[in-house]
């Protein structure tokens, strides 16, 4: 015991001959620390498995030009659930509801169709789609690719001459999916029958119908050229990717439906939005094609606001996966901006089976403007 403290004596005799010599710096102990100058984040940023939250002068933004629009998200009635801003791959601000926080889920309600999109650029990547402009008949049993091509002037609009791209810009020709107060998401055990087995009633490619069917016809299309489910497909090759994790909700018949229905985190969604902010680029890999992310988010030739699955705003210099009730993911390249809003969210049943007792339930904002929203974030940018 005694050496112990002749030890622990010694120890201290030692360290203040160290102080009383200057440690042989010469400073004295009333000099200030040196300030240490944290770095500003650029688009070489990434988030890990996890995101960083910092200052949002380190990204270059006015934090009370935040504030505001994050006060504008949450004025009371209109139903916001979540808010998060990412800029140069970090969170410069973020906000939840009184009885929400970060791990609580949000749903896509038609962003899903951005990521449909995504995952057909990616499988067009792969070789097992050749183009966009196949024929959707190639992969779709119920379609007849060899029907008569008819040369009178009263030809019936055919199945068999609609392409994947013609579904993707919502010009497929088909009808209505809402004819007789039918909905897919309500009314359909087989979403992908009921999508596939509509009439051509208009010649494919000439006029813009915004239609769930169109969108879910391509659920086949994946899943013929791909050989697994389309949640599958994400959760191998694009969630795991950029760190996502996603429930993916399939009909009765266990087709994944690609018009709806990505249950998920605002931050997770927010992932996604940072891979085409970023050209498709993740970390150092290249998950999807710069070249279809560029395709699928600028307007589709004849269209002003609608590419490949993808909403597209030229005057702003924004382009956004949207869905109902604002649930959107908003992506400005260059200013390299990620914004995400969803509203408040209920799931309902036990399963991501769609059934009668297994529903998605949001509450619509009261007095939204997405410019107004969005300005009060592109106004805090500094540089």
């Amino acid at each position: 015991m005694k050496k112990i403290v002749k030890g622990f004596l010694f120890l201290i005799a030692s360290s203040l001959i160290l102080i009383n010599c200057g440690g042989g710096g010469g400073s004295s102990s009333s000099e200030e620390p040196p300030v240490v100058q944290l770095p500003n984040f650029t688009v070489n940023t990434w988030p890990g498995n996890t995101w960083q939250v910092v200052d949002p002068a380190r990204a270059n933004m006015d934090n009370f030009k935040l504030q505001q629009a994050l006060d504008y998200a949450f004025v009371e009635n209109r139903n916001t659930q979540a808010v998060v801003v990412i800029r140069h791959g970090v969170i410069v601000a973020e906000k939840y509801s009184d009885d929400k926080n970060r791990f609580s889920l949000a749903t896509s309600w038609s962003t899903a169709k951005s990521f449909t999109s995504a995952l057909i650029g990616m499988v067009i990547e792969q070789g097992l789609i050749s183009s966009v402009d196949d024929k959707a008949c190639f992969y779709l049993s119920d379609w007849d690719c060899d029907e008569v091509v008819c040369l009178s002037l009263n030809c019936p609009k055919l199945r068999s001459e609609i392409s994947i791209r013609d579904l993707l810009e919502m010009r497929s020709g088909l009808e209505d999916e809402n004819i007789g107060g039918l909905s897919i998401y309500s009314s359909a055990d087989d979403q992908l029958f009921f999508a596939s087995n509509r009439l051509a009633v208009k010649t494919k490619g000439t006029e813009f119908l915004y239609s769930n069917s169109d969108s879910m016809i391509l659920s086949g299309i994946l899943e013929t050229a791909t050989g697994m489910t389309v949640k599958e497909l994400a959760e191998r090759d694009l969630f795991s990717a950029i760190a996502m994790t996603g429930d993916w909700w399939s009909d009765k018949e266990g087709n994944t439906m690609t018009y709806c229905c990505i249950d998920a985190t605002t931050r997770d969604f927010a992932r996604f939005g940072l891979l085409f902010a970023r050209n498709g680029m993740w970390q150092d890999t290249q998950v999807i094609s710069p070249e279809w992310v560029n395709e699928s988010t600028s307007p589709a030739v004849g269209l002003i606001y609608y590419g490949l699955h993808w909403w597209v705003y030229p005057s702003t210099n924004f382009f956004a996966a949207q869905g109902l009730h604002t649930n959107d993911i908003w992506v400005n390249q260059s200013l390299d901006i990620v914004v995400v809003r969803n509203s408040d969210f209920t799931r309902y049943g036990t399963d991501t089976i769609r059934t009668g007792s297994n529903i998605h339930s949001t509450q619509p904002p009261d007095s939204w403007n997405n410019t107004e929203f969005l300005t009060y974030i592109t106004d805090a940018v500094m540089q």
